[in-house]
C-alpha cells in the first residue's frame, strides 16, 4: 500500500478527533465541519511530508517508534500514544500489497489483499 494510502488509512481508524481535538466540543455547529477537515489535511500533510523525508529508515526496519520520534520532533502535533498506534498502522499497512476497492454502505472499507501463504 502506498504511504498515503497508509497514512490515510491510520488516521481514519486510529486517530480520535475528541481526543487530540478537545475545543470542539465548545465550538458552533457551523464552524465543527471546516475545523476538523483542516486539522486532517493538515495532519496527513505533516505526516506525508515528515515520512517523505525521513521514514524511509524507519519504514525498511518496522521501527513504529523511531517513525513516532522523528514525527514528534519534526512537529507532528498529536499526543504520542495515538501518533505511535498510528505509525504501527502505517508500518503494517506499508508491508502488504494491498489496494482499495470500495467503501460499503456501512462503513467498511474493502481491500484486494495479496499475500502468501506458507
Amino acid at each position: 500500500m502506498t504511504i498515503e494510502a497508509s497514512i490515510a488509512h491510520a488516521i481514519r481508524n486510529d486517530l480520535d478527533v475528541l481526543q487530540v481535538l478537545p475545543e470542539i466540543q465548545e465550538l458552533p455547529m457551523n464552524q465543527l465541519e471546516n475545523y476538523i477537515e483542516h486539522y486532517i489535511i493538515d495532519v496527513q500533510e505533516s505526516l506525508s511530508r515528515v515520512i517523505g523525508q525521513k521514514g524511509e529508515p524507519f519504514l525498511r526496519s518496522h521501527d513504529a517508534a523511531g517513525l513516532c520520534a522523528t514525527c514528534l520532533e519534526s512537529g507532528v502535533q498529536i499526543p504520542p500514544e495515538t501518533l505511535l498506534r498510528m505509525c504501527r498502522t502505517i508500518i503494517q499497512l506499508t508491508t502488504l500489497e494491498a489496494r482499495f476497492i470500495l467503501d460499503t454502505p456501512q462503513g467498511a472499507s474493502l481491500y484486494y489483499v495479496k499475500m502468501a501463504v506458507a
